[in-house]
């Protein structure tokens, strides 16, 4: 796999983990929260108790915050589509470039 392919590789997953982090954060919270019993919802901020913290305000932020996946996913997704054209442009013109050989002798000028 050549430098390039891998930029782009790792370019592609960049995106893709920006525009899931809201997605993430909803299942991260109610993964915690259906751990420790508690009732989440998006309507209120429920009491959540973990060592004697409540953690009922964090989990009801990190639920709002999966409403930027409206925004986020979409933006991800024309994000990777320009990217996945960018990769796929460079990659026929170095297919190109290498089929047709190296270009002609360049002679130095005479002084």
């Amino acid at each position: 796999m050549s430098k390039q392919t891998l930029g782009f590789l790792l370019g592609a997953l960049a995106i893709i983990l920006l525009a899931a982090l809201p997605v993430i954060s909803v299942f991260t919270a109610s993964a915690i929260a259906s751990s420790l019993g508690c009732t989440l919802n998006e309507g209120d901020a429920h009491p959540c108790r973990f060592h004697g913290v409540d953690l009922g305000e964090t989990l009801y932020g990190m639920v709002v915050i999966g409403w930027f996946a409206l925004g986020t996913l979409p933006i991800g997704a024309i994000a990777l589509a320009v990217l996945l054209l960018a990769w796929i442009i460079v990659t026929v013109q170095d297919r190109r470039r290498a089929k047709a050989g190296p270009g002609p002798a360049i002679t130095p000028p005479l002084c």
